[in-house]
């Protein structure tokens, strides 16, 4: 199918099927259930999945038999979209079956490291790496992100201090950077992976937004930077933020380092996670083989949205500063020129203007007085989403 705008302008009616993001959105916030919130929150689409998809799940659900299923054509679509997409050549065997990019890393941070080691991370950053260090009972290292005029940069001074640290034994990278949008260049990379390769650091690279690049920007993997950086890095994996597939919980971990390797996977069978998802892998399967034509569409539309909110704000409400992402369909928005608190913020957002975003606190340090919105959405709801807003500060 040829994708068009059309396809995304199409309003979704996700009200009322059990949504996270839209039945889940007052109870997340706090605010009475009789007001109709624009949910901008958690990282998933409103918009449909591919056609193909689609059809793919129907046709398996079809089959009236759902047993334990582990199909070789799965690996292969890994195999074919990782090279075509960052141009790294991997093997069957360095491919490793996940229910997710969360229990992935939680997998690694249990079998890499013991309770009081330090595992570092980039704040403003991803709050679950966060909350999977503390649940773990590590010790959380922080290498906050440098902002420069609304471009964030990593902090390798204080990077080299903290990997030297023999106390330290992972880093959890947000590849590309969730929420702040950066797409990492190959040097930046580098840079960082050798200062973990050398100090026997693991590093975790987090790639699930790998796919969503705006305009003009391109995705590295750590593993194809640079060969030496296989041995330091398991790399993870997912088609749920691409397609809108994250409730059917398929994702990978690919390893290349032998011995990494067969630590990951002595975690992963310890936790009982022997076969797929039955309608996650068709579904994976089917978008890795027969979708880039909604990639290239979704990322065209996400980038118009940004565009549209950008100019929204610059000459409409120009005391929110927002710098275009270069990757992932979040935008990281500075609210710090209203006078707010990072408190005040926070509430005026959700029980005043009732927009449900994700809060800038929740990222770390260097998170407040931001909020994160999700434009995965149709034009209209970002419209009204943006009036709403505006006619809330006046």
């Amino acid at each position: 199918m040829v994708y068009t705008k059309d396809y995304f302008d199409e309003y979704l009616e996700r009200r009322g099927t059990g949504s996270n993001k839209w039945d889940g959105c007052n109870q997340k916030f706090g605010v009475d259930a009789s007001v109709e919130m624009i949910p901008m929150w958690i990282a998933d689409m409103d918009f449909r999945s591919p056609v193909e998809v689609i059809d793919a799940i129907k046709k398996k659900a079809a089959a009236e038999a759902y047993g334990y299923s582990k199909p070789d054509s799965f690996y292969q679509a890994v195999i074919g979209w990782v090279k075509r997409r960052y141009h790294w050549d991997v093997k069957k065997e360095w491919i490793i079956f996940t229910p997710g990019v969360i229990p992935g890393f939680h997998i690694a941070i249990q079998n890499f490291t013991k309770e009081g080691d330090g595992i570092i991370v980039q704040p403003p950053v991803y709050y679950p790496f966060m909350d999977g260090v503390r649940d773990n009972k590590r010790t959380l290292v922080f290498n906050p992100l440098i902002e420069e005029n609304g471009r964030w940069l990593m902090d390798y001074e204080d990077l080299e201090a903290k990997v030297k640290d023999p106390r330290n034994k992972m880093l959890i990278l947000s590849n590309p950077h969730n929420p702040v949008g950066r797409s990492w260049t190959a040097d930046e990379l580098e840079r960082l992976g050798t200062l973990c390769l050398e100090n026997d650091v693991l590093l975790i690279s987090d790639e699930i937004h790998a796919d969503l690049m705006m305009g003009g920007h391109e995705h590295h993997a750590v593993c194809a930077v640079s060969d030496k950086l296989k041995q330091c890095t398991i790399t993870q994996y997912a088609s749920s933020k691409t397609f809108n597939l994250a409730g059917l919980q398929t994702s990978v971990a690919i390893i290349p380092n032998d011995e990494k390797r067969e630590v990951f996977l002595k975690g992963v069978n310890a936790n009982r996670i022997f076969n797929m998802n039955w309608f996650g892998a068709a579904a994976l399967e089917t978008a890795y083989n027969q979708c880039e034509g909604y990639v290239e569409a979704l990322c065209s539309y996400v980038d118009a949205n940004m565009n549209y909110m950008k100019d929204f704000l610059e000459k409409r409400l120009p005391a929110l500063r927002m710098e275009k992402s270069e990757a992932t369909y979040m935008v990281w928005v500075d609210f710090r020129g209203t006078g707010m608190t990072t408190e005040e913020i926070e509430h005026f957002i959700a029980h005043k203007a009732h927009i449900g975003v994700d809060m800038g606190s929740w990222f770390g340090p260097g998170g407040e007085g931001y909020l994160r919105f999700n434009l995965a959405c149709p034009r209209s709801i970002l419209e009204k989403a943006l009036i709403q807003l505006e006619k809330t500060f006046e």
